[in-house]
C-alpha cells in the first residue's frame, strides 16, 4: 500500500474546487495578512451545526422543515472556517456575511465536487463497500484489519449516501494510509454516482438481497444485484473485487464484468473460508482460516463470520501481518442494536433491531435456532420497511422461516408474519402494540430463555426494552 501525501484544502481551494465565488465581508488589507487568510486550512465538513467542529466547512442543505441556510450564523459562532451558500439564498446575506461564504449554484453538487477533488489529491488505498446486508459490520472489520498497517479512515455512522460519502472523503487527512467507504442506495444508479465521487481502488460486495426492493428502478432481485455489482465496474480492471461467495446473485451479476474477483464466505469453493468454525453463543465464534492464527470473533451469528472473512480476504490481498489482523478482529465489539447479547431477568436478549430486511432477518433467526443451552426460544419480529409491493409476501416468508422457536409479532405486518408461521406449524402470538410485547417479555424471561428482537429501525422495536434489562 502506498503512503499518502498531505491533501491540502484551504479557504482559497474551497472556491476553486467547488467552482464558486468566495464572499468575505472583512478581508485583511495587508498582502501578507490577506495571503495568510486565504491559506487558512479547512479540515472536514458538517451538515449539522450541533456536531460541527471548529475549523470545519458548514454545508447548509435544504430540509423538509428548515433550510440549512438559516443556521449559517450559528455555524460561524461555533467555529466554522467557511460555509457553502446557494446562490439563490445569498442575497439575504450579502453585505452581512457571518464568515467566509463560497457561493455556488447547488450546494449538494458543490459538496460532491469538493469530496471528489479532495479525494483526487490523496493517493492512498480507498476501498468502496456496498451490499444489501452486512455493510456496516463488514466496514468495521475491514477497517480494523487495515488499521494494523497504518491509520485508516472509515465511514462514520450512516454517512453512506450522496451527502455522507463526500462528507467522509473530506475527512481524509495526511495521516491516513487507507480508507473504507460505505455506499448505500435506495434507487437504481446511485451506486455508480457514489463510486464516481469516491473513485475506489478496490471494492467489497457483501450481498444482493431484498433490501430496498421498493426503490425506483429496482423491484427485482436481479436489478438489485446489478445495482450492487456496478461498484465493481468503478475500479480498475486489475484491482481486486472482494465478493461474498454466499451471494450467488452477486456472482452471477459480475460474470461479465471482466474484473478480478476474490471470493470469501462459508460456501464451498470460496477462496477465503474457514477450515474450522465453532459457534460459541454469546461469546461469538471460533474461526480458523488458512494463513491466519485461530481467533475468536466476538460478533454473534454465522453471518458475522462471513463479514470477518471479507476482512481476512482484504488482509491476504494486501499482505497484512496475520497475527496483528486476527488480534484486531478479535477486539471488534458488537455495534449497538446489531445482534447484541444482553442478560435480562436471568434470560438472554439478542437485540438486532438497528435495521432489518428478509435476508438479515433469516440470518438472525438462524442464529436464534442455533443458540446453545436454550430451553425456550422466542423470535420477536417487527416490521421490515422499504420492501415495496412485495412487503406482504416477504413478511409471510420470513414468518415461515422461524426455526425451533415460537414467534411473537407486532406492527403493521404482524398478521403477515403470523400467516406464514402458522402455515409452517409455528406457534404464534400476535400483539396489539409494543407495550403488550414488553409486558409479556417481562413474564417470559427466565434462565434458559433467549429472545430475539428483529425489525427495521423505523419500527423502534427497542422500545420494549425499557425497564426490562438487569
Amino acid at each position: 500500500m502506498m503512503t499518502a501525501t498531505p491533501p491540502t484544502l484551504t479557504l482559497r481551494d474551497l472556491a476553486r474546487l467547488a467552482e464558486g465565488d468566495l464572499m468575505v465581508r472583512d478581508v485583511p488589507r495587508a498582502p501578507a495578512a490577506r495571503e495568510a487568510f486565504l491559506e487558512r486550512p479547512v479540515q472536514g465538513a458538517s451538515i449539522d451545526t450541533r456536531r460541527l467542529a471548529a475549523g470545519e466547512l458548514f454545508v447548509p442543505l435544504p430540509g423538509s422543515r428548515v433550510d440549512g441556510h438559516a443556521f449559517l450564523a450559528e455555524a460561524f459562532a461555533r467555529g466554522a472556517a467557511a460555509a457553502l451558500c446557494a446562490r439563490s439564498a445569498y442575497p439575504e446575506w450579502a453585505g452581512r456575511e457571518p464568515g467566509p461564504l463560497v457561493v455556488v449554484e447547488d450546494v449538494t453538487v458543490a459538496l460532491q465536487r469538493l469530496g471528489r477533488r479532495h479525494r483526487d489529491a490523496w493517493p492512498g488505498l480507498l476501498i468502496g463497500l456496498t451490499g444489501s446486508a452486512g455493510k456496516t459490520t463488514t466496514k468495521e472489520l475491514v477497517a480494523a484489519a487495515l488499521s494494523t498497517a497504518g491509520p485508516t479512515l472509515k465511514t462514520a455512522g450512516n454517512l453512506n449516501n450522496h451527502w455522507g460519502v463526500p462528507l467522509t472523503l473530506l475527512r481524509l487527512e495526511p495521516k491516513h494510509r487507507t480508507a473504507v467507504i460505505e455506499m448505500a442506495m435506495s434507487a437504481a444508479g446511485e451506486i455508480a454516482t457514489l463510486a464516481g465521487i469516491a473513485r475506489p481502488d478496490a471494492a467489497i460486495l457483501t450481498s444482493a438481497g431484498t433490501a430496498h426492493l421498493g426503490g425506483p428502478g429496482l423491484g427485482t432481485l436481479a436489478k438489485v444485484a446489478r445495482e450492487k455489482a456496478s461498484l465493481a465496474l468503478a475500479v480498475p480492471e486489475s484491482a481486486p473485487v472482494f465478493v461474498s461467495a454466499d451471494s450467488p446473485r452477486l456472482l452471477s451479476a459480475l460474470r461479465a464484468s471482466k474484473r478480478r474477483i476474490v471470493t470469501y464466505g462459508l460456501a464451498r469453493g470460496a477462496e477465503v473460508r474457514p477450515a474450522r468454525l465453532e459457534d460459541r453463543g454469546a461469546e461469538g465464534a471460533r474461526i480458523e482460516v488458512r494463513g491466519f492464527p485461530p481467533f475468536t470473533l466476538r460478533l454473534i451469528g454465522r453471518h458475522q463470520v462471513g463479514n470477518a472473512l471479507a476482512a481476512l480476504a482484504v488482509a491476504r490481498e494486501y499482505r497484512l501481518e496475520p497475527e496483528a489482523v486476527t488480534e484486531a478482529l478479535a477486539a471488534v465489539a458488537p455495534l449497538p442494536g446489531r445482534m447484541e447479547a444482553r442478560a435480562a431477568r436471568g434470560g438472554m436478549l439478542l437485540i438486532d433491531c438497528y435495521n432489518a430486511n428478509p435476508d438479515s432477518s433469516r440470518a438472525a433467526l438462524s442464529t436464534l435456532a442455533r443458540w446453545p443451552g436454550s430451553k425456550r426460544r422466542i423470535a420477536i419480529l417487527g416490521d421490515m420497511l422499504e420492501l415495496g409491493t412485495a412487503a406482504k409476501r416477504l413478511h409471510r416468508e420470513v414468518g415461515a422461516a422461524v426455526q425451533r422457536a415460537e414467534l411473537w409479532t407486532v406492527g403493521a405486518h404482524a398478521a403477515d408474519y403470523a400467516a406464514g408461521a402458522r402455515r409452517a406449524g409455528i406457534r404464534v402470538r400476535a400483539f396489539r402494540d409494543k407495550a403488550e410485547v414488553a409486558a409479556a417479555l417481562r413474564e417470559a424471561l427466565a434462565p434458559g430463555t433467549v429472545a430475539l428482537l428483529k425489525a427495521s429501525r423505523g419500527a423502534a422495536l427497542e422500545d420494549v426494552l425499557q425497564g426490562l434489562e438487569g
